[in-house]
């Protein structure tokens, strides 16, 4: 006996991609929504950290010109690939692993490396480097090492610590947040290691192209300096506190010779490089000694003593300026004292109401 089933209506492909497709949308403008308001609250500090890390580094150090700081294509490269995209890259993996300042400014040597070890290749000079008195002193396996100290802590304090704790002040709520997503980070890493790496390999800067033993030593050294950054002890993580202290001031004004000018007069006087690096162990383990000290730091706190020392660095090449920078040049750094004396002003307004606000409670 023949069976008789019901007949079942066919639906063809196309038709139910159409049956579908007001909920995919639905799903996708969620989806997009979603992470635009996500997004949203962490793009200002991306911008903010990425467009001021070029202007405490190179503009308050003299080393560019004003007209050649603010051409487009200059200050492109200095905003993305130069400074800003691995100072935020930096950035997302201190906060990521909860790293204290100890870390941080341990990442801050990495970006020393980066700019001075492969895109300026200041590292490999045996005759001017960027600092004179650093000529053929302490020059070995084609490496002058202590400018390359030298200047690979002055970037962890500039070009690094600084600005991010800038930022951070600007937008407290995001100071303990990620701001990239995995894409995020993929989306800097590529360009920012494929076009510093270039500029490695080619003559730039009226300097030859580097080594590619030079350039596997430089990526060694940054991978061990990212280790001892995990390995740092977590005391020093910074707090909300809002106070306004002399004694930072203090210190910042005086990290400036200790950091900088003894280094310098060191390398002038040629004195034996084994001094020149016990001198920089002994400030390191000062430094750690006293972050143990201090299990948490107030952001303004770091922000004050990191100020002071911008201002005495400015004060310190305005000289320079008068003589050989012209007018541009002394107007960009009266304008930056006037930013960092704005920038003291508000802290001390903010730790006034704070304290008033305690005292009313």
């Amino acid at each position: 006996m023949r069976e008789w089933r019901t007949p079942v209506k066919r639906i063809s492909l196309g038709r139910r991609i159409r049956t579908f497709l007001p909920y995919i949308s639905f799903v996708k403008n969620d989806v997009v929504s979603k992470c635009r308001r996500s997004m949203r609250p962490k793009l200002k500090p991306i911008l903010t950290l990425l467009l001021i890390t070029p202007f405490l580094t190179e503009l308050l150090s003299n080393n560019m010109a004003p007209p050649a700081f603010f051409n487009p294509l200059n200050f492109l490269l200095l905003a993305t690939v130069v400074y800003g995209f691995p100072v935020l890259l930096l950035r997302e993996f201190a906060c990521r692993l909860r790293l204290g300042i100890a870390g941080l400014l341990c990442l801050g040597l990495v970006y020393g490396i980066i700019n001075e070890g492969i895109v300026a290749k200041t590292f490999y000079l045996s005759q001017g480097v960027p600092v004179n008195t650093f000529d053929v002193y302490g020059y070995l396996a084609g490496i002058s090492i202590p400018w390359a100290i030298t200047i690979s802590v002055w970037h962890s304090l500039h070009s690094v610590l600084c600005p991010i704790l800038l930022t951070y002040y600007l937008f407290p709520d995001q100071r303990s947040r990620p701001w990239l997503n995995r894409a995020g980070i993929c989306s800097l890493v590529v360009p920012t290691a494929a076009l510093d790496t270039l500029f490695f390999f080619s003559h730039t800067f009226d300097r030859p192209p580097g080594q590619l033993g030079h350039y596997a030593l430089m990526l060694i050294c940054m991978g061990l300096l990212m280790w001892l950054a995990t390995k740092a002890p977590r005391s020093g993580q910074f707090s909300d506190g809002t106070v306004f202290r002399l004694k930072p001031l203090g210190w910042g004004a005086v990290s400036f010779p200790l950091l900088l000018l003894v280094p310098v007069l060191l390398s002038k006087g040629k004195v034996a490089p084994w001094i020149f690096y016990a001198y920089f162990a002994i400030i390191i383990a000062l430094i750690i000694r006293w972050m143990n000290r201090h299990p948490e730091i107030p952001v303004t706190t770091c922000l004050l003593f990191t100020v002071s020392n911008n201002v005495v660095s400015i004060l310190w090449v305005i000289p320079s300026s008068l003589a050989h920078g012209g007018s541009l040049q002394l107007t960009a750094n009266v304008l930056m004292l006037v930013a960092f004396a704005s920038l003291l002003v508000k802290i001390w307004k903010d730790a006034f109401i704070k304290a008033a606000g305690g005292r009313g409670e």
